[in-house]
């Protein structure tokens, strides 16, 4: 017996089990919606009421906006349905009153013959959809108040994963933290409003000493610790206006707003004191106690230029790594000055700016 096949050479049996799989599935994810029904009598409150739970959907049905507003208080519900004409206050009103109360809240209006205009004001103030209220209504109520949830969790799907790659857009997948594209544009922020309201503010790099030779000898995994664990330790030692960010391989950037060379100096200390003698878990006994060399620029005169900002800390970091490693150099705009690290007992003596010393940081 031959198999009966469509135009496009799929049997109209798959065809059909597959367009019945496919509106199973859609029905599942229709069903059990949780109805807010404001009517305005008890008689149009049956027939919606009948409609909805025949499609297996749980319907709170009120009378009244002052009775959907006391319902919307003590539950949750995944759609409303609001008819325009209601005893004490219109289905506008309501409609204004719950998106005060939740935005996200799918709402379908019901209105009577010739209210085109009012499903044209409802739709402006942010309703899902309107029905006319015409015989057997209630029936294309249901299927308007189903796809007004499935539009509603289709929205909020595709919001939640624009802010996701826009989060991953600006943060270094290994730390959580910023990443260099997004240090820069807060850096050119930051000159900006220096420029305008003439106040300081510092920029530190900081890198972490000998890191290729911790990944060479103990492996990326051990690295890759020492990087996170660097990472939270900037977290916990910036003010809440500072932004911190993995400028790349071994290297983080610190960007601290309204600090000159006191704050700057102070931040240099408690990063050092916080970072000394750090060993991973996995890491052997062998390993080095983790250190960190900081390079800061304070700027205190107006600047326009990014790279000018990251050439001054860049060489307060050489000069640091030049110094012997574990130390802090700040320079300030036209001077330089040491600033003695807390785990290190000498202090940082001036290097010529150039190449670092080495390849290893």
């Amino acid at each position: 017996m031959k198999q009966r096949r469509s135009q496009d050479g799929v049997p109209d049996e798959r065809r059909a089990d597959s367009q019945s799989a496919s509106s199973a599935g859609a029905s599942k994810s229709r069903s059990n919606l949780r109805v807010l029904l404001i009517e305005d009598n008890e008689d149009h409150v049956m027939l919606a009421r009948r409609a909805l739970e025949e499609r297996g959907h749980m319907v709170t049905a009120v009378v009244g906006g002052a009775a959907a507003a006391d319902a919307l208080g003590k539950e949750q519900f995944d759609v409303v349905a609001a008819d325009y004409q209601l005893p004490d206050t219109t289905g506008l009103e309501a409609l204004r009153q719950i998106k005060q109360r939740d935005k996200t809240l799918p709402i379908v209006m019901v209105t009577g013959w010739g209210s085109e205009r009012v499903a044209v004001e409802a739709l402006k103030e942010g309703a899902a959809d309107y029905v006319v209220k015409t015989p057997g209504y209630e029936r294309e109520l249901a299927r308007a108040l189903e796809l007004a949830v499935e539009k509603a969790r289709t929205d909020a799907t595709e919001t939640a994963l624009r802010s996701q790659l826009a989060r991953r857009a600006r943060t270094d997948s290994l730390t959580g933290l910023l990443n260099r594209g997004e240090m820069e544009r807060l850096l050119t922020s930051e000159i900006r409003r220096t420029s305008r309201r003439r106040r300081v503010f510092s920029f530190a790099l900081a890198d972490v000493d000998l890191l290729k030779a911790i990944n060479d000898k103990h492996g990326h995994a051990v690295g890759d610790a020492v990087l996170c664990h660097i990472a939270n330790v900037l977290r916990g030692s910036i003010r809440s206006s500072d932004s911190v960010a993995r400028w790349g391989g071994d290297e983080f950037a610190v960007l601290l707003p309204g600090a000159g060379f006191s704050g700057a100096s102070a931040f240099a200390h408690r990063l050092a004191r916080l970072t000394s003698g750090f060993r991973p878990v996995s890491a052997s006994e062998n390993l080095p106690s983790v250190t960190v060399s900081v390079g800061i620029a304070c700027v205190t005169d107006a600047v326009s230029d990014v790279f000018a900002v990251l050439n001054w800390a860049d060489r307060a970091l050489y000069d640091a790594k030049v110094g012997g490693r574990n130390k802090a150099r700040v320079l300030v705009v036209g001077q330089a000055a040491d600033v003695e690290s807390e785990s290190d007992g000498c202090s940082g003596t001036p290097g010529t700016p150039g190449e670092r010393p080495d390849g290893n940081g």
